[in-house]
Formats: C-alpha cells, sequence, structure tokens
C-alpha cells in the first residue's frame, strides 16, 4: 500500500443511500479529527441538503452513463412524465445482486460478466453500473477538492488514498468484484483499501463519537461489545473488543445476512400484490413510473420515522392510477370488498385514496428483517465468545426506523444499546479513520477454512485410498484439501498466515494454477466434501528451470493478499487472485 498521500477519502457504497467523507493527515491529527461529508441537494425543495445520495444510475439509450443520486432520479421522472424513459437503464437498490449471486455460488457464479436488470427488466454488465457510480462519486469528489484550492485532477489522484466500504459478510468473490469496479472507475490500485462496513463503524464510534450525552464514556479498553449494521440490504453482526494500546480484536467472524430495510419495502409490496394481484401492480409499475416512485419514496419516509407509540394508525397513500387499473382488470372490483376478503379485515381500510393499517399489521413489514437479526443475536449472546457482552451499538441507516430500535431494546433488556446521532455516517467517518490507521485492527477471524487442491505421492497404487492418479509416472493421491487455515481461527492483521512451497510438473512450466477451496469444516480431507465450495484460483507466473516455488498468503486483511518466490533464488515472481473466472 502507498504510503505518499494526504488526504484519505472514503466511499460508502450503500444499497439505498451513497456518500463520502474525507480528512488530511493535518485535520486526522487534531481531537476530535476533523472528517468532512458529502452534502447533496434533492433538488425537490423540502431539504437544502442531504448527507447522502440515492444509491441510483441513469443510463441512455446507448447505455452510456447519464447521472446519478438525485440527477438521477429527477432526471428519470422527467423522462416518464413525457413516457420517453423506456429505453432508458435506471439501476437502483443493485449493490444486492452480488450478495444474491454469492449465497447461491455453486450454482451460478459471480464473474466479470455478470449482468443485472434495471427497473424494467433491462440488463447490463455489473461491473459497467457499479463502476460508473463509483465514478461519479470519485468524479464529485475531485471537483470539491480542486474548488478547494488543488491544482487539478492529477494532483487529487497523487495526494488522495482510497477507502471503498463493503459488508462484512460478503464472500472474498463480491469483494474482488468491487475491488475491480474501483479499478475500472479509476481509483488506484496502490491506493486503495477495503473497509468492512461494521468495522469501521466501530472504529468512528470508538475513536471519535465515545462520549454519551451525560459525559461518559461509552467503550473503553478490555470491553467486548458487538456491532450491529442494519443497511438498506444486509444486516452485519460481529463483537469487538478494545486491546491495550487501543486496537480492536475481532472476537467471532461476522455473521448476517440480507436482512436489512429493503425487505420492508418488499413486505410492503407483498401486501399490494395481495390487494390487486402481481400483473396490476407490474402494469402500474411500467405505465405509471413517476405515480410509483413517489409512493415507494412516502412509504420510505414512513418506514424510518412511524413509532407506532400509542397504537397509532398508519396512513399509507395509494395513487389514483393503481385503484384504476385495478377496477379496469377487475370490471370495477372494489378494493374496499377485497379487503374484507382477506384475512387482513379488521387490520387494514380503504378509504379516500388511502390504505389504513393497524399498528401490527404494519409492523409484519419488519418481520423477515426483525425475526433473523433477533435471533442470530439471541444465538450470538449464547456463544463463549459473547457471553460478556453487556454493550451493543446500533450504526447503519436501517437502524433510524424507530420500529426497529424498538424491537431491538425490547428484546435485549439487558444489554446497553447505543444508537450514536447520524448511524449511517459513522461507516463513513470510520472508513476515513481506518484509512489513516488500517493497523488499527489487530485481530480477525476466519469465516471459512482455506485451502488449496493439491496431491500427495505415494508409494503404490491403494484401492483403500479414493483418489488414485497416475502424474509424471508417479502415484499420487489427489483431490486432497491442503489446509491453510481454518474456520474460527484468529489471524493477526498484517502478517501474512501461511507459507507453503509447491512444485512444476515440469521445467519448462511458464505458470501455476492453484485452486482454492473454501469449507465451513475445521478439517476437510478432499476438496470433494460436501462441505466444500470452490473459490476460484491463484495463478503464478513462473521463471523458466527452477522447479520450486514458495506461495505466502494472508487471510487477516479485508480481503486476500498473497505473495510468491521462487525457492532457490527468493526471486519474486507474479501471483494473483482469480474469484471471478
Amino acid at each position: 500500500m502507498a504510503d505518499d498521500y494526504e488526504i484519505v477519502a472514503a466511499i460508502d457504497f450503500g444499497t439505498t443511500y451513497s456518500g463520502y467523507a474525507y480528512c488530511s493527515k493535518t485535520d486526522f491529527k487534531r481531537s476530535p479529527p476533523v472528517i468532512k461529508t458529502s452534502a447533496w441537494k434533492s433538488g425537490t425543495g423540502t431539504c437544502d441538503k442531504f448527507m447522502k445520495t440515492p444509491t441510483v444510475v441513469l443510463f441512455d439509450q446507448n447505455r452510456k452513463f447519464d447521472s446519478f443520486g438525485f440527477e438521477a432520479e429527477k432526471k428519470y421522472l422527467k423522462l416518464a412524465l413525457r413516457n420517453q424513459q423506456e429505453s432508458w437503464y435506471f439501476f437502483k437498490r443493485f449493490k444486492m445482486r452480488l450478495h444474491q449471486r454469492e449465497t447461491e455460488r455453486t450454482n451460478e457464479r459471480l464473474t466479470i460478466d455478470t449482468i443485472v436488470e434495471d427497473e424494467t427488466g433491462k440488463s447490463m454488465k455489473a461491473l459497467d453500473v457499479f463502476s460508473s457510480a463509483i465514478q461519479y462519486l470519485k468524479d464529485h469528489l475531485q471537483n470539491l477538492l480542486i474548488e478547494q484550492g488543488m491544482r487539478d485532477k492529477n494532483e487529487v489522484m497523487k495526494k488522495v488514498r482510497w477507502v471503498l466500504t463493503v459488508p462484512a459478510i460478503w464472500t472474498d468473490p463480491a469483494k474482488e468484484f468491487m475491488k475491480k469496479a474501483a479499478i475500472k472507475a479509476g481509483l488506484p490500485e496502490n491506493k486503495l483499501l477495503l473497509a468492512l462496513e461494521p468495522e469501521a463503524a466501530s472504529l468512528c464510534c470508538w475513536s471519535i463519537r465515545n462520549v454519551s450525552p451525560d459525559g461518559r464514556t461509552i467503550l473503553t479498553p478490555g470491553l467486548s461489545y458487538t456491532v450491529l449494521d442494519m443497511g438498506g440490504g444486509t444486516a452485519d453482526i460481529v463483537t469487538h473488543k478494545i486491546e491495550d494500546g487501543e486496537k480492536l480484536r475481532e472476537m467471532h467472524a461476522p455473521v448476517g445476512g440480507d436482512w436489512g430495510g429493503t425487505n420492508v419495502n418488499s413486505s410492503f409490496q407483498g401486501l399490494l400484490i395481495k390487494l390487486v394481484g402481481a400483473p396490476v401492480l407490474s402494469k402500474f409499475k411500467n405505465k405509471h413510473v413517476v405515480d410509483y416512485l413517489e409512493m415507494m419514496n412516502d412509504f420510505e419516509i414512513k418506514k424510518q420515522f412511524v413509532s407506532l407509540e400509542n397504537d397509532e394508525e398508519v396512513m399509507l397513500t395509494v395513487p389514483g392510477s393503481l385503484v384504476k387499473i385495478f377496477e379496469e382488470e377487475t370490471d370495477g372490483e372494489n378494493l374496499s370488498d377485497v379487503i374484507e376478503q382477506t384475512p387482513m379485515k379488521g387490520q387494514l381500510e380503504w378509504t379516500s385514496g388511502r390504505l389504513i393499517l393497524q399498528p401490527e399489521l404494519f409492523k409484519t413489514f419488519f418481520s423477515i428483517s426483525l425475526d433473523n437479526v433477533i435471533k442470530k443475536l439471541k444465538e450470538l449472546f449464547n456463544a463463549t465468545e459473547s457471553q460478556d457482552v453487556s454493550t451493543l451499538l446500533l450504526v447503519g441507516g436501517f437502524s433510524e426506523s424507530r420500529i426497529l430500535r424498538k424491537a431491538i431494546r425490547e428484546a435485549f433488556t439487558d444489554k446497553r444499546i447505543i444508537h450514536p446521532e447520524h448511524p449511517s455516517l459513522a461507516i463513513l467517518e470510520g472508513a476515513v479513520i481506518y484509512g489513516h490507521s488500517p493497523m488499527s485492527v489487530k485481530t480477525r477471524i476466519c469465516k471459512y477454512t482455506y485451502g488449496f487442491m493439491a496431491a500427495k505421492s505415494i508409494k503404490q497404487h491403494d484401492q483403500n485410498i479414493p483418489k488414485n492418479r497416475t502424474i509424471m509416472d508417479g502415484t499420487c493421491e489427489t483431490m486432497i484439501f491442503d489446509k491453510l487455515v481454518e474456520v474460527g481461527q484468529a489471524v493477526e492483521a498484517g502478517r501474512y498466515q501461511v507459507q507453503k512451497t509447491y512444485s512444476k510438473l515440469s521445467p519448462e512450466q511458464s505458470s501455476m494454477i492453484l485452486f482454492m477451496y473454501t469449507s465451513t469444516d475445521k478439517n476437510p480431507q478432499y476438496v470433494t466434501d460436501d462441505s466444500c465450495s470452490l473459490l476460484g484460483d491463484l495463478i503464478i507466473n513462473l521463471p523458466p528451470g527452477h522447479r520450486e516455488v514458495v506461495v505466502s498468503t494472508m487471510f487477516s486483511d479485508t480481503f486476500l493478499t498473497v505473495k510468491a518466490v521462487e525457492k532457490d533464488s527468493n526471486t519474486k515472481v507474479t501471483a494473483r487472485f482469480n474469484f471471478l473466472a
């Protein structure tokens, strides 16, 4: 990692909202550090500035980038008002496509050519969509720094170290995909770090937001605390302990799932489907884009700020255009009559263009997120490594939801629940801190057992050994899982954990490919075991003649790092992982 930088700039690429923050070396040395964040104008007149902008990308008919964030939303609405939007590409909440594909990685692997669909089903290469969004945020910050006195973009790129946030529960291929998207967007690889989102929030709360309203210190050395990062797409959970020297020790591998705030929106749409039917809702979404977006934006506000205190009813506006399509498709059927025939009778009312929900029905929209998160936290607090945790740190954009915060407090009355001001900015500010001080994290925990596929010489063919094969006129046991590190193992940050020597099959061989596998078991025997999955490969370019190469692998960074040398001469050779084949 290049050390010649003057400013750290962090990009928080979120499922629902994105933004950036930055801080110079001089400002970082102040107490507390002075970290500046982006400011965005929505153009609606409802608010001058927002700290983040929607993660929305618009491309024209030729798939050429047009705009991002509030600008993209505004442009798309104007096109829709004139019925000119059909040939344009409008992407939102596409970040979760990486997580969805990785949870099914044995069936459909994430690749460099993976595609994503926009809001109307049109597709583009995911790498183009992601890189365009990152490039917009990069360019926005570059222009700001130039306005503030830097000479040009070349000077910005020379002086800035970049940090990109990613969910901690993401797999290595998803992280590599984001890194490649960032490089394609123009971020230099030798000045680019990936920061794990809950880890960044932890660093922020420990470093610069560590005082309660009554002046008490919240997090102290020796304390173990759990971070619950509730984002738009994912929920990330990890437990940290503050070590001597003010460094963080990870107590267990990050856990979580796709339990973020978008599930609430999906549940609301599920209710509409029960009432009007999927074909009607789909037709409404395609024919009345403006009404659909305004309806969902209105729901987004309700999701965050409705508290359900005092058994308050929740009123949701339903556009007349949706009702009209429903009546046309059902020969004038009335929504009130439909409601009377559903189990929601008495919990839901249709009147004057509005749905009125009783609080218990509205709360069910949160069930997927809340049930999964609370269950996982209870499992965690019962585990040995988290039994002494007394503090729960609640961060992330979805943690602004009053319903979510209340449910967490009621479920864990024995814990001290800390909800910092502007919890989504905690990740951004923490990512800046990480960029200035990557070694502030001392230890991480392996999420999987990692190993290379290997072969081992045996004296003769043995029917009791199931994986026999003749290689170079010798008999070998093949498909062996050559373990490097195991699931649950603590690994020290900044150090290469494993060093292994591998041999060429012939002196003329100019490259070597090692296939890396992961396993949920501690001691898998063969890469064909049910617990094992192919992660990708390590490609090593070899000098002529020499037979052996020493490979060192680091599992303690936010993504896998490798180096290789020719054994006899100690000459460095090129080695790189490829998880996106």
